[in-house]
């Protein structure tokens, strides 16, 4: 059982189509394809380990909560940050951080959404740069 609070996750999305892409992942697919977001996965290392997405830099909270918000920043240069964890309340907090400094950023929520996002969308894999 997930415990994010977005309603996509009332769907098994692993076989889902394109077209059947609900409201709010077509948001965050969206947000990605108009900004060019850097993403940022905000799980532990051993999370990462396990389900992954190549190209993509991980910072754990705990990590972004010891001050290595300047480290995101830095490998971001300029561009929005596209933020997800693994059940979107690390992700949440994690915006919260960069929306106090003023920085862009975007709930991605879950490394699933994004999976499946980056799966049915070769336009959001591309913008977002990752392989």
């Amino acid at each position: 059982l997930r415990s994010c609070l977005c309603p996509c996750w009332s769907a098994d999305m692993s076989n889902m189509t394109a077209e059947e892409m609900p409201q709010d992942v077509k948001a965050i697919k969206d947000w990605i394809v108009q900004n060019k977001p850097f993403m940022l996965d905000v799980r532990s290392a051993g999370e990462v380990a396990s389900n992954n997405i190549p190209g993509v830099l991980n910072i754990s909270i705990q990590e972004l909560n010891s001050g290595s918000v300047a480290k995101a920043k830095e490998a971001a240069n300029g561009r929005p940050l596209g933020i997800y964890c693994a059940s979107g309340g690390r992700s949440r907090m994690a915006v919260e951080l960069f929306n106090q400094q003023k920085y862009p950023c975007f709930n991605c929520h879950t490394v699933d959404t994004m999976k499946y996002v980056f799966r049915v969308s070769p336009e959001a894999k591309q913008a977002a740069g990752v392989v």
